[in-house]
């Protein structure tokens, strides 16, 4: 829903992520692997490098994962299991690296803004500390080229995006890919430059029962619905392998969006304006302390994307 993008200069960004690891070694190790499987060394890019698996950006990983998976989807199951567990086991192993990851994702100074999930805006994936001082992690590093189909990307920095435990689940992503083709891979990931979910869908509420009243929504919530409006189709793919509309008009969300919308109804500018006359104070101030827009967006909270374009805001 959001482009997940470091502030940091890349230049910096790559350089400290690098040295994380042993590049040295990953590249031996890959060059045997290519020595063993040279069929698979003929399909990927001729400038595979460990440098480049750790940190080319997502349109050269997108490449990589297709030319990869497309090998192995013309061999027998028997030789495909030999082969991931053979690149698994020489220096692609996320689990080997996993916390080291999740720290540099995490560490404020690399600039990744880590608040709510990604794909959904609907949970709140902050890292906390537990009373004891020990660090949890609340996100889970999503890779958004599945590692396990593909395990040449599974280090990659451009794969990663905080995501909640739902849209990462077997129930919806898995190991499913977000588009059908190469270019709409790249089009639908929070890592590329061109993804614009933000831009091109917004949500509104939509009265589905002829005649319903729009005053009070919250205590007749059948006759609405929460929608999409899409103004780009590629991004429909994303709405349905998500299952957003259900989830923004499952009950709790559903009521939620509803009481702003008919609260903004209940007030619009001319009523507020006589409201912060009465109190003294700015249309601003009056706005602000009815409809939190300031304290929203300063504490990232779920949903705000939504709360707001409901309240046509």
């Amino acid at each position: 829903m959001f482009r997940f993008v470091s502030s940091k200069k890349s230049i910096e960004l790559k350089k400290e992520y690098l040295a994380k690891y042993n590049v040295k070694l990953l590249q031996t190790k890959l060059n045997a692997l290519m020595v063993k499987y040279p069929d698979i060394k003929a399909v990927l890019p001729a400038d595979i490098s460990a440098r480049k698996l750790l940190v080319g950006n997502f349109i050269y990983l997108t490449k990589v994962y297709s030319a990869f998976t497309n090998y192995l989807n013309g061999k027998l199951q028997k030789e495909r299991t030999q082969i991931l567990s053979d690149f698994l086991n020489n220096g692609f192993k996320y689990e080997s690296h996993k916390s080291k990851i999740a720290k540099f994702l995490t560490d404020a100074s690399n600039g990744f803004p880590i608040h709510n999930c990604v794909y959904c805006d609907l949970v709140d994936v902050t890292t906390f500390l537990k009373a004891n001082g020990q660090e949890v992690r609340n996100f889970e590093t999503e890779h958004v080229l599945d590692k396990g189909l593909c395990p040449l990307v599974a280090l990659s920095l451009y794969n990663f995006v905080p995501s909640c435990g739902t849209c990462n689940g077997p129930a919806l992503k898995g190991t499913n890919t977000i588009g059908d083709t190469e270019a709409e891979i790249v089009k639908l990931s929070p890592s590329s430059e061109g993804y614009d979910f933000n831009g091109k869908v917004t949500f509104e509420v939509k009265i589905v029962t002829p005649g319903a009243t729009d005053l009070r929504p919250v205590s007749h919530k059948d006759d609405f619905e929460i929608d999409l409006n899409v103004m780009e189709d590629i991004y429909q793919k994303s709405i349905d392998l998500f299952e957003l509309k259900s989830r923004y008009n499952a009950l709790t969300v559903k009521t939620e969006l509803l009481k702003w919308w008919g609260k903004r109804r209940l007030y619009p500018d001319n009523i507020v304006q006589q409201m912060a006359d009465m109190n003294k104070i700015t249309f601003e101030e009056q706005f602000e302390d009815m409809f939190e827009l300031d304290l929203r967006r300063r504490e990232h909270y779920p949903k705000e994307k939504t709360r707001r374009e409901v309240m046509m805001l």
